[in-house]
């Protein structure tokens, strides 16, 4: 890399700029054009980004809201969130489900939602189109360690800690539960009447980080509740954190270096938070070269936005994303081909797999997702590349799942939709 930037001075050798080792397993945070943003990287590549969005009911928000319609034929019910502005306010959906504890706070709960109802919903996903926003009524809070939702004192476990890992803390949750019950009888409730999901990041935790992490949440639970009998119709009972602190409390700890940011009152945020105790923050400040310059992010999110994506050997993939399906074409392009044509061709497929489930990840790509292997005559090459795509796939955050091979043999997979595609994250994003 050249020591002359463009605009800018002369940089030291010392400068972040040329350390690239030091570029990796990090969260960087800042503006661009206005706009916040956040970006994990791992290994010198981009794994997720996220930004802020200016939302009138953000993801997350636990309001008061009132049944202004049951709408039988879509098993659902409409919510009002906000008084009406001219002829219509804002309107929530709820999907009603069977024997499930509805509590209105203005009657005597019956297990019926009736126009006029008033309860407290907590907004899951966010408006689409002509789409409004859609609703929960077990509203949840999660933090860096733990999930807690209503429920009936379950207690459950990220799919992806390890079994040693799920029973270490089962055990430990099970003793903290004896001991707090027999001080506290009267805090016997806080298990049965609250679900609590260990996350990944729990394993990694002193055992007080995460009792701390539960009692917190179960008591903001706990005062939505009060809140909820006591305040008016559309009050806002529980606004979430900012987007930001969301992301940091998503990611992995374990291998997480640092998080790095240029916005003096985000890194003034972040100092002394329970969500960086375990992950130095730290203030970048050089008016020479930008935070974005200095980890090419213009480059790195322009290979991740384009459709041809070229692999270490030589060979590339073509990524299309279309309204029913994403299809990904996998070509051997100017891969060397030093060994026989079968052989060559399952290592090629091979290093697809990892490259395909990173770009579905870091694209943030959802819904059906059809790959076009190279045809390989070799069953067990065949067996062997499905268990590795199944293996790949397992690693996303996000549930990713090989469902078969199509009688044309393309590889069928699916991936959930938690948030909207790269592509709409970076709208205004100015290179």
């Amino acid at each position: 890399m050249s020591r002359y930037i463009q605009g800018t001075s002369r940089l030291e050798q010392e400068h972040e700029l040329y350390r690239k080792g030091s570029r990796a397993n990090k969260i960087l945070i800042l503006k661009n054009k206005g706009i916040l943003y956040s970006f994990l990287l791992r290994d010198n590549r981009i794994y997720k980004v996220a930004r802020e969005e200016k939302e009138e009911f953000p993801i997350g928000t636990v309001l008061l809201g009132k049944v202004s319609n049951v709408a039988k034929q879509f098993q659902g019910a409409f919510f009002s969130l906000e008084p009406a502005k001219g002829k219509n306010g804002g309107t929530g959906f709820l999907q009603i489900k069977e024997k499930a504890d509805y509590r209105p706070v203005n009657r005597e709960a019956d297990g019926r939602i009736l126009c006029g109802d008033e309860m407290p919903v907590q907004i899951i996903k966010q408006a689409k189109g002509t789409k409004p926003p859609q609703l929960t009524t077990e509203y949840s809070l999660a933090g860096q360690f733990v999930v807690i939702r209503r429920g009936s004192g379950r207690v459950t476990f990220s799919a992806k800690l390890e079994e040693e890992e799920k029973q270490r803390i089962k055990a430990e949750f099970e003793e903290w539960k004896a001991d707090l019950t027999a001080k506290e009888p009267e805090g016997a409730g806080l298990f049965w009447k609250w679900d609590i999901t260990f996350r990944t990041n729990a394993p990694f935790s002193e055992q007080e980080a995460w009792k701390r992490e539960v009692l917190d949440l179960t008591g903001q639970l706990e005062n939505i509740d009060r809140m909820s009998r006591t305040r008016t119709v559309y009050s806002r009972l529980y606004e979430p954190d900012a987007f930001y602190l969301d992301f940091i409390k998503g990611q992995p700890v374990s291998d997480l270096e640092e998080i790095v940011t240029d916005e003096k009152d985000v890194f003034e945020a972040l100092k002394g938070h329970p969500y960086t105790a375990l992950v130095p923050v730290r203030f970048y400040e050089d008016d020479r070269i930008s935070l974005q310059r200095v980890y090419a992010l213009n480059t790195r999110l322009q290979e991740l936005l384009g459709k041809k994506v070229y692999m270490k050997s030589g060979a590339y993939l073509m990524i299309e994303p279309t309204e029913a399906l994403v299809a990904i074409d996998v070509n051997t392009g100017k891969a060397e081909k030093k060994m026989e044509p079968e052989a060559f061709y399952f290592k090629t497929n091979l290093e697809a797999v990892k490259e395909v489930c990173y770009q579905l990840s870091a694209r943030n790509l959802s819904g059906m997702i059809l790959v076009d292997f190279i045809n390989m005559k070799d069953r067990e090459h065949e067996k062997e590349l499905i268990e590795a795509l199944k293996r790949e796939a397992a690693k996303d955050s996000v549930t990713t799942r090989f469902i078969d091979l199509t009688r044309l043999g393309l590889a069928e997979i699916t991936r959930k939709k938690t948030s909207r595609a790269l592509s709409y994250t970076l709208r205004e994003w100015k290179a």
